[in-house]
């Protein structure tokens, strides 16, 4: 912040500037109220914990907070076991699910991939799942 402007640096590299006088409750804010911040969720927001206020990335550029994801015919979820356990990536997502065993696993997957979707059925939906499966075997070797 420069006084005027909160600047905001993005991993992209790309930098943000917004007026404060937009952000009335940041603008009132005292120096050092402003300077207490923290960064949330891997950098998808920001958090003043004294003016209990935030700002997500999004909501920087104009856009909605939870935007619909775009749906695809096919989405592909990997499975690995880690020596105790299966563990499901839903790659489009980075989403992880463990569970006990392989069907558990993809069970989980497919509920979670269809909550993030917003539908019930996956299959239904028509919406293909790739499943592709790490042997025990080889998730031991590494």
């Amino acid at each position: 912040m420069d006084g005027e402007r909160l600047r905001v640096a993005l991993r992209d590299g790309r930098e943000i500037a917004v007026p404060l006088e937009s952000l009335q409750w940041l603008a009132s804010a005292t120096e050092d109220q402003r300077k207490n911040f923290s960064i949330l969720d891997r950098g998808a927001g920001i958090w003043w914990n004294e003016l209990d206020e935030g700002l997500s990335v999004p909501g920087l550029f104009g856009l909605p907070e939870n935007p619909p994801r775009p749906r695809r015919d096919s989405y592909l979820i990997r499975y690995r076991h880690d020596g105790r356990q299966w563990i499901a990536e839903l790659t489009d997502f980075e989403s992880d699910i463990p569970a006990r065993t392989l069907a558990a696993a993809k069970r989980g997957a497919r509920e979670l991939l269809g909550m993030l979707l917003g539908i019930e059925d996956v299959e239904a939906a028509g919406i293909e799942v790739i499943d592709e499966v790490q042997p025990r075997e080889a998730v031991a070797a590494t």
